[in-house]
C-alpha cells in the first residue's frame, strides 16, 4: 500500500488528509477507524529536524461506546486509490501548541520546524515538513 499525505489548516484544526493507493495486484481490505483513538495512536509520527522521533505529550486508549453498528471494511481494488482523513486540533498551553488527535498528542515549539509521517498497512507515508 502506498500512502501519500498533506495538511490543513483551518483556525485551530489541524487536518491530515491520507491518500491510500493499493499497489498490490489483490484486493486490499483494512479498517481506517479512529474511534478508539488507535489509529492516530499508532500511525502518527513526529519528527524534529535532526531526524530524532518527538515523544508524544500524552497517550489516550478510548473504550468506544457501544452501538451494535458493525464497522464496515474499506476495501481497495488493484491499482485503486481511496481518499481518507483524520481530524486533530492545535490548542496553545504554557507558550508551546498542543497538536492533540484522538488517541495521542504532541508538544510542538511554537515557530520550529517539524515534520510528520504516517505508517499504516505496512507502508510510511510522505515526509510533511510543518511550522506553525
Amino acid at each position: 500500500m502506498k500512502l501519500n499525505i498533506a495538511y490543513h489548516l483551518e483556525e485551530n484544526r489541524f487536518i491530515l488528509p491520507i491518500e491510500i493507493t493499493n499497489d498490490t495486484d489483490k484486493d486490499q481490505s483494512f479498517y481506517f477507524y479512529n474511534d478508539t483513538g488507535a489509529l492516530a495512536r499508532n500511525g502518527i509520527r513526529l519528527f524534529n529536524t535532526k531526524d530524532e522521533e518527538i515523544e508524544p505529550y500524552e497517550r489516550a486508549f478510548i473504550s468506544p461506546k457501544y452501538t451494535g453498528d458493525k464497522v464496515r471494511a474499506d476495501l481497495l481494488a488493484p491499482n485503486e486509490t481511496g481518499q481518507f482523513e483524520l481530524q486533530g486540533k492545535i490548542v496553545e498551553e504554557d507558550g508551546e501548541w498542543v497538536l492533540s488527535f484522538k488517541g495521542i498528542s504532541f508538544r510542538i515549539v511554537r515557530n520550529e520546524k517539524f515534520y510528520l509521517t504516517f505508517h499504516f498497512l505496512g507502508g510510511i507515508s510522505n515526509s510533511l515538513e510543518v511550522v506553525f
